[in-house]
This record gives structure tokens, C-alpha cells and sequence, in this order.
């Protein structure tokens, strides 16, 4: 090839075309280094340093053509080196498979069961196109055009998060149906978890987020974690949808087992993530197994004892008032361990305090001792709104604070020991005087010698 020679921006033949589908988009380019392995810019010409822009789209952007039946077309300024996952990260609407062949300049999309009659089509091809010096695109490209229906002025908006962790995710799929003909309007969800849908048709829709796990654009409602609304987009609408998926699941909760967090917590732990708030109205009754009497529950919160705020409890401080009142008599030094945590106000906010949790924390009137206990629950719903509960014998093991009658021995220990120091200096000064008459004696007998 000549120096300086532009490369003919005419579409290889029918058989290149097929092998560069065959093999993969990068084929196109390496035809074309290898033919042109010397191609240098001309003597003076200022190294070539922009990325490729698209110079036409055919059929044009936000166009009506009735019937079309051809390969839509994107065509750059110059030759393309296009990535070989662009089929898989190109955003499309309605979901279909989409088969693309590449050219010197272009690329060509056509979905593999052909184009529908009057559906608006929305395609985004993503940055990252490079040309022959690896200059890389860094936007998208974002079009529609319809094949015989009107193109809406609507917009909808959204995102797609985990509904146990509440982190957004990335590449989940959204898509929109509408009876009877249930034509599958769809998006995908960017790195921050948020998607884009412009140009749906208006009208009443069942609306999925779910994670697209193989790959097949449907969702699998018995192994695909998802989540549904119903909606109605009017002409000129921008709804902004938020879907929290879940794991399918056709069990209810089962509490699993229970533990003491103090004399007056307890935690259950359930097999499935609850709900929180809860709807409807969940019970828990716990029983003393030896002497068949039920503990009073005060109140009843999904989520970790450290998350969790809890009515205060007026009898339960009236208790814990008069303790301290004995405790004061007692032992000064144990006074702060009979103050109720309730009486210390709701914890600070906590960013988890409305995310889903498998525990639960249970408030009880009385103090509990070390011993057996049977714990029944009912009415809790997990992330599929199926109820359940269960019922299971725990162990509490009370931790006893430091023995009171110890604390108040060596409380009073310290000013026994200062009067044993007054006795000691009574006994010093005794020595003292007994010396003094001594030397009085001594002086005395030295007198009478004289």
C-alpha cells in the first residue's frame, strides 16, 4: 500500500464479513494492520491523537421508518478496532439477541429474530471504541428510532439494590411488560446501580428488576434473585422506580435457635432475613421451664441487640430505682450496674437500622436467672411476605455482677485501715512521752550524785 494512501472505506466482502463474526470483532483490525503494516501518516501531518465520533446512524435517530427490515448501521470517521464483549455490554431495548458484523468503519446490528412491527427501539453502544492508533472512545452513543409506532416522551429511571446488604448493584436487568403482546421494554444497570429507559410506549406495565444470572434476558422467577412493581407511564412521565431483589424462596421463617444477651435480652435467630419494620403483628412468649410460668415480654424488634432502640419501661425502672435505693446501703461501688441500659436512651443512629435481619431482640419485664427457658414465636415475615415462626428451649447463663457484699467489705476496709493508722500514730506519740520521762529520770540522778 502506498504511503499516505487513504484505506478504502468500502465493507469487505461477504466472506471477510463472515469471518470477522466468526472470529471475533478484532479480526477486522488485524486485516487491516496486516496490510497495511507500514501506514504512516503524510510528511507534516500532525499525529493523529482523537478518538473516532460517529459520522451517521442509519436508520437516523428518533426517525419513524414503517416495515424496516435492514441492518441498523453505525458508521465512524474512521477505521474501528471495536471490543469483542461490545454485543454483550450494549444496552437494548426491547431484550432480544442482537448479531453485530463489523466493517473497516462500521458496525451492523440486527436482532437474531428480526426487527418487530411498529416498536421503538432504544440502543446505547458503550465508549471504548478504539481506532487503528488506539484512540479510545470515552462516551456512549444513545439513539432511538422506530419501526412504525410513535416515539413517546418518557423517561424512566431507577435502581436496582441487594435487599439484605442494600448495596446498589451493577449489570442487573430491568425490564418492562405489558399484556397482551408482553414485549419485553428493557434496561441494565450501570456500575452505581442505576438504570435508563427513554421512549416507552405509555400505558400499565409489570415491572421486574431482577440479576440476570444466565445470561438469557428472561428472568427465572424460581432461581433469580428479583423483585416486581406494577406501574402506569403516561406521555411525558419520568417515574424514578428503586427494586430491591431477593433470592426466590417458597418457605416461611423458621426461628433456629435462642440466646441470652443480658438478664433482660434475648435474641432469636430465624433461617431467613426479616423484614424491617414488621407488618402485621408478630408475638413472642418465653416460659420458665421449671417452674412453668411465662416471663412478661416488654417489647419486640427485628435486628441485633446493638441496633435496636427499645421502649423505656417504667415498671423496669421502678425496679431497678429501688435496688439501686438498697445497693446504696450495701456497697456504694456497685451503684452503676443496677441503672437500666433503657434508662440510658435509644443508641446512636445506625446506617443498618432499616435493612433486613435473620435476628431478633426480644425485651423482658422481669430479670431472668440462669436456667432453662422455652421461647415460642409467631407472625414474622420474611423478604417474600411469607410468615412463619417456630418455637425451642435455650440456656441462660447470667453473668452475676461482682459480689456486693465483697465490694461493700472493701469499701469500708479503707477507713478501717485509716483508723488503724491514727492508733499506730496515738502509739508513736506514747513512745515519745515515755522516752521524755526517762530522760527527766536520768537528769535527775546525775543531780542528786553532784
Amino acid at each position: 500500500m502506498r504511503r499516505g494512501r487513504s484505506p478504502d472505506p468500502r465493507p469487505p466482502p461477504p466472506g471477510l464479513r463472515q469471518v470477522v463474526v466468526a472470529a471475533g470483532v478484532s479480526a477486522a483490525a488485524g486485516v487491516f494492520a496486516a496490510a497495511c503494516a507500514n501506514e504512516m501518516p503524510p510528511p507534516g501531518a500532525l499525529p493523529d491523537r482523537l478518538p473516532p465520533t460517529v459520522e451517521r446512524i442509519t436508520p437516523a435517530p428518533d426517525s419513524v421508518v414503517p416495515g424496516f427490515d435492514g441492518r441498523l448501521e453505525i458508521r465512524f470517521d474512521e477505521p474501528v478496532n471495536v471490543p469483542q464483549d461490545l454485543p454483550r455490554r450494549m444496552l437494548a431495548s426491547p431484550f432480544q439477541v442482537y448479531e453485530m458484523e463489523t466493517g473497516f468503519s462500521s458496525i451492523r446490528l440486527r436482532p437474531r429474530d428480526g426487527w418487530r412491527d411498529s416498536v421503538v427501539y432504544c440502543l446505547e453502544i458503550p465508549e471504548g471504541i478504539t481506532d487503528l492508533l488506539r484512540n479510545r472512545t470515552v462516551q456512549s452513543t444513545a439513539f432511538c428510532f422506530s419501526t412504525g409506532a410513535p416515539i413517546a416522551d418518557t423517561e424512566v429511571i431507577g435502581t436496582v439494590l441487594d435487599a439484605v446488604t442494600g448495596q446498589a448493584l451493577a449489570d442487573a436487568s430491568v425490564v418492562f411488560l405489558a399484556p397482551p403482546d408482553s414485549i419485553p421494554y428493557g434496561a441494565t444497570t450501570r456500575g452505581d446501580g442505576r438504570f435508563r429507559l427513554r421512549a416507552i410506549p405509555p400505558g400499565p406495565y409489570d415491572a421486574f428488576g431482577f440479576a440476570d444470572q444466565n445470561r438469557n434476558l428472561v428472568l427465572d422467577r424460581a432461581l433469580e434473585p428479583h423483585d416486581s412493581t406494577t406501574l402506569v407511564i403516561a406521555e411525558g412521565a419520568r417515574p424514578d422506580l428503586e427494586f430491591r431483589i431477593v433470592a426466590p424462596d417458597t418457605t416461611p421463617p423458621v426461628m433456629l435457635r435462642v440466646d441470652a444477651v443480658d438478664e433482660r435480652t434475648i435474641r432469636l435467630e430465624f433461617d431467613d432475613p426479616l423484614l424491617r419494620p414488621q407488618e402485621g403483628d408478630p408475638r413472642v412468649t418465653v416460659q420458665d421451664s421449671t417452674s412453668g410460668l411465662d416471663i412478661e415480654v416488654w417489647a419486640v424488634r427485628v435486628g441485633e441487640p446493638a441496633t435496636v432502640s427499645f421502649p423505656v419501661d417504667s415498671a423496669a425502672l421502678a425496679a431497678d430505682s429501688v435496688a439501686a435505693d438498697t445497693a446504696r446501703v450495701v456497697a456504694p461501688d456497685s451503684l452503676p450496674a443496677a441503672v437500666d441500659p433503657a434508662a440510658a436512651g435509644p443508641p446512636a443512629p445506625d446506617a443498618a437500622a432499616d435493612l433486613p435481619s435473620r435476628f431478633v431482640s426480644v425485651r423482658l419485664r422481669p430479670a431472668i436467672v440462669s436456667g432453662t427457658y422455652r421461647v415460642s414465636a409467631s407472625g414474622f415475615v420474611n423478604l417474600r411476605r411469607l410468615t412463619g415462626g417456630g418455637d425451642t428451649t435455650f440456656v441462660a447463663r447470667i453473668e452475676v455482677p461482682a459480689d456486693s457484699a465483697g465490694v461493700s467489705a472493701d469499701s469500708l476496709g479503707a477507713p478501717q485501715d485509716t483508723v488503724g493508722a491514727v492508733r499506730d500514730t496515738l502509739a508513736v506519740r506514747a513512745d515519745t512521752l515515755r522516752v521524755g520521762l526517762t530522760r527527766l529520770s536520768a537528769s535527775a540522778g546525775r543531780e542528786e550524785g553532784r
